[in-house]
């Protein structure tokens, strides 16, 4: 019995955040109110938004650290709910480094344990198609997903290169790459 405690107590951290619903302390569903409030002065309020396609972003924070470094933070919101479908973390051009994307897989897998995915792609830079590497963590309400895409070839690569860790609700195909 105490054999068991023990063994519960020092279980992975991946058991202990299966609960994930959400980001930080968003949960899916909030409103861009709802977060602005919640973050206060480091909420920046967009006075539009910018479009990802089925979702945009209002408000967002800046400088928010990750694994050791600044990340910028888009709260994504459905087009039709207006409500929390997707937390968005980034770092672009000469700040998403190939250690930076080290680190952060790391911290991701301390906190969630081995990826339940993981992908590589070879694009053709030249070509417009990035080369590609993903990792996934499916949860039971949340899935994360880290993704490192290199568009560049050659000295100026460290341009064109992008870091991103995205949160969203759980479905059933969470655990595929992207």
């Amino acid at each position: 019995m105490l054999l068991a405690a023990a063994a519960a107590a020092l279980a992975p951290t991946a058991a202990r955040a299966a609960d994930l619903s959400g980001w930080d302390r968003t949960r899916w569903g909030m409103t861009s109110a709802e977060i602005a409030r919640l973050y206060r002065d480091r909420a920046v309020t967009l006075s539009g938004h910018i479009d990802f396609n089925r979702l945009y972003t209002d408000v967002a924070l800046r400088k928010e650290p990750f694994a050791g470094y600044d990340f910028t933070v888009y709260f994504q919101m459905d087009d039709n709910t207006h409500r929390l479908a997707q937390v968005l973390l980034e770092r672009r051009r000469q700040y998403a480094t190939p250690a930076a994307w080290r680190d952060v897989l790391a911290a991701l897998e301390r906190s969630f344990g081995t990826a339940t995915k993981s992908c590589e792609r070879h694009g053709e830079p030249l070509a417009g198609e990035p080369q590609i590497s993903e990792r996934v963590w499916a949860l039971p309400t949340t899935t994360v997903y880290a993704s490192y895409l290199d568009f560049g070839n050659g000295e100026r690569s460290e341009l064109s290169r992008r870091l991103l860790v995205r949160y969203a609700p759980t479905r059933r195909a969470a655990a595929a790459c992207r």
